[in-house]
């Protein structure tokens, strides 16, 4: 069903301007007096995120109050402060703290797990494929290989852990939303923040030293595996971009890649 099936549905009113992305519609609205962001899913991806947001019950994340299909009906959260603009703007400790914070609260122990989540093997198929190209995804694909021949603290994980993905609820503090879902490596959660908020500050001089080691004590890895990670997912990334066509990113992504590899 469309958007305004579930404005209709639900008796929602439209509170904000209709947001589209690659694999969903969203609306800021009004439901019971509440403010609150129906999204409705277009990709098999995004349902399965749905289905993770209604397994984790409000538990780390933002609560859903109605989830039917392809819809959910989520909690309206903050997105002030920004945790990009605060990375960005000098307090990259701070937000990486923050997103640390949010990811202990998202990987807290749960009866049981969501089903029908993908392995994170799977995910690395296009870091497979592309490996043949050699320079950065060689090396990059050895390290996956041997990463996830060996999982440790395997668990239930958003997939998609960045500082846009964590907002802020005035009562409970720092909420992720939009989770890919997949089972995985606990620490593969983390190389994501390690590639963001953008490719260039994530190779600033020094920032993946210093914020690998900051993550590494904040949410108890070991940063040797940490950085395995991150050159694997960066390569992964890269590989992404190259199937869209977007050859600067996916060079900055194998940069990123080589950088962690060298720091091991």
């Amino acid at each position: 069903m469309s958007v305004d099936s579930y404005l209709r549905r639900w008796h929602l009113t439209p509170d904000g301007a209709a947001i589209r992305t690659p694999g969903s519609d969203l609306l800021p609205v009004v439901w019971q007096g509440l403010p609150a962001m129906l999204k409705v899913a277009r990709s098999a991806e995004e349902r399965r995120g749905n289905a993770l947001m209604v397994w984790l019950n409000g538990q780390g994340a933002a609560r859903v109050y109605r989830h039917e299909g392809a819809a959910l009906l989520l909690e309206r959260l903050e997105s002030v402060p920004d945790l990009a603009a605060l990375a960005l703007g000098g307090q990259d400790d701070e937000a990486t703290r923050i997103l640390c914070g949010a990811a202990a609260g998202l990987h807290r122990q749960r009866p049981g797990w969501p089903p029908d989540l993908p392995e994170l093997r799977r995910w690395f198929r296009s870091l497979e494929t592309a490996q043949v190209r050699g320079g950065a995804f060689a090396p990059a694909w050895a390290t996956a290989q041997r990463l996830l021949a060996d999982p440790r603290a395997v668990q239930p994980l958003h997939g998609d852990l960045h500082h846009g993905n964590v907002l802020r609820s005035r009562e409970r503090g720092w909420l992720v939303i939009d989770p890919k879902g997949l089972i995985g490596e606990r620490t593969f959660e983390f190389a994501n923040l390690l590639c963001n908020p953008t490719l260039t500050h994530a190779l600033t001089p020094g920032r993946l030293e210093r914020q690998s080691a900051l993550i590494a004590r904040e949410a108890g890895l070991d940063r040797a595996r940490l950085l395995a990670w991150v050159g694997a997912y960066a390569a992964l990334s890269a590989a992404w971009h190259l199937e869209d066509g977007q050859e600067e990113p996916a060079r900055q992504s194998l940069a990123v890649s080589a950088l962690a590899h060298s720091l091991r």
